[in-house]
């Protein structure tokens, strides 16, 4: 059994970056960027201590009377 260990790092950017990352992730595959949200779902839940990461649920509501 391998351990590894998982180290936070906060980098504090100025607001103008926001246009630059919002160009890159734009750049990106849909599929790209729902495997990098899944990746870092993923990873909270290990820093936060979860044996196994939980399934997402599936939510509906039906509304009637809309016409």
């Amino acid at each position: 059994m391998t351990t590894k260990t998982l180290m936070k790092k906060i980098r504090i950017v100025e607001k103008e970056n926001e246009e630059v990352d919002r160009h890159y992730w734009m750049s990106k595959s849909p599929e790209d960027r729902l495997s990098t949200v899944e990746f870092l779902r993923e990873q909270f839940y290990v820093i936060q201590g979860f044996a196994s990461v939980p399934r997402l649920t599936r939510k509906i509501r039906i509304v009637e009377g809309f016409d």
